[in-house]
Order: structure tokens, then sequence, then C-alpha cells
């Protein structure tokens, strides 16, 4: 097995719902599987804003089968938490 395929760490994704007047901002961040090699603790952290929480539920959703996570609820989520997902889900499976 190759040593950059080796998964030592679970993946996930986290996001956080916050209202606000008007509407619904959505962040979306992976933690560093390697904080310690990089300074920053993020791969990503990405803010989104929809005019209402269905919207962002639905967006949140969309995010999350598409980047390998299971069973996740069509509505209704907390306002934060976190998701499994399975690792490189978009990469190509001729590797």
């Amino acid at each position: 097995m190759s040593p950059l395929l080796h998964i030592e760490n679970d993946c996930a994704i986290f996001y956080r719902l916050t209202t606000e007047p008007g509407s619904v901002r959505l962040r979306l961040w992976e933690m560093h599987p390697h904080p310690a090699v990089n300074p920053q603790p993020y791969l990503y952290v990405v803010n989104y804003t929809f005019k209402n929480r269905h919207e962002a539920e639905q967006f949140l959703h969309d995010h999350l089968i598409i980047n390998g996570a299971f069973d996740v609820p069509e509505t209704e989520w907390p306002s934060e938490g976190e998701i499994a997902i399975l690792p490189f889900p978009t990469w190509s499976n001729a590797l």
C-alpha cells in the first residue's frame, strides 16, 4: 500500500449553522490531519450565506454526501456538529 493512501486519523467535516437577521450562515471546515507539521489547524474553512435554514441544510446535506458521508439527515440538523466522511472520496477509482 502506498503511504499516500494510508490514513492515520478519521476524516470528518465540521459545521456550524448560525441564524442571523434575514439569513443563515453555514461554516464548514476540516481539521489538518497532522497539526504538528502544519502551523494552520485547518485544511480549509468556508462560509456560505443562505436565505433560510432549509437552503443551508440542503446544501450541507449535498456537500456531505459528495464528500463521502453516509446516512446524513435531510433536515433538522443540530446547530453544529462533526460528520465522519470517507478519506479521499472524490479521488478516481483508477488510483
